[in-house]
């Protein structure tokens, strides 16, 4: 019997306003899942990614999320047990001089949603 492989999908969605605004902005998230092959892992990420579409009422607007794309399909192998995500750059909010110190020890993760 093959083993399964895990995979990782980054998925992208568009959230569309209706009438004049159309694309609002885009919302991205990746999942890490096992398949037998590329193949299926490709419907599964795109099962996945009309599973979290959404839509409701914004007073006289509709609003829709919806996938535009699997952006990345990577196969990790068989036998991973840990996994990484980069999620890539973002701005900095705020000036920190290069001298600044932190403290990873000392600050506790955000709690679960």
């Amino acid at each position: 019997m093959k083993r399964q492989q895990w995979y990782y999908a980054h998925l992208r969605w568009a959230v569309m306003v209706d009438g004049k605004e159309g694309l609002r902005h885009w919302e991205e998230a990746v999942h890490i899942f096992q398949s037998d092959d590329r193949d299926m892992a490709f419907q599964r990420a795109l099962e996945i990614g009309h599973q979290a579409e959404r839509s409701h009422d914004e007073g006289r607007r509709w609003v829709e999320s919806r996938l535009a794309q699997v952006v990345r399909l990577d196969c990790l192998g068989a036998d991973q047990t840990e996994f990484q995500v980069v999620l890539g750059p973002s701005r900095a909010t705020e000036h920190l001089p290069f001298e600044h110190m932190f403290d990873p020890e000392g600050s506790e993760p955000e709690p679960p949603f």
